[in-house]
């Protein structure tokens, strides 16, 4: 399971140093510096589990 970055903004995943911001890490497209951890993992997807919980109970009903 790998971690990504990503924009909190815009969505991008291209991010540079900003030296005149002491190094601070920031977005190369729109210039946030707010960013966040996206997993590409199948189980962290809301869809999903909606789609497993529906389908749970339907399951149940018939």
């Amino acid at each position: 399971m790998s971690l990504k970055r990503v924009c909190f903004n815009c969505g991008s995943s291209s991010f540079v140093s900003d030296r005149s911001l002491g190094g601070k890490i920031v977005c190369s497209k729109c210039g946030s510096s707010s960013f966040k951890n996206k997993s590409s993992s199948i189980f962290k997807s809301k869809k999903l589990i909606f789609l497993a919980i529906a389908i749970a109970i339907l399951i149940i009903i018939i």
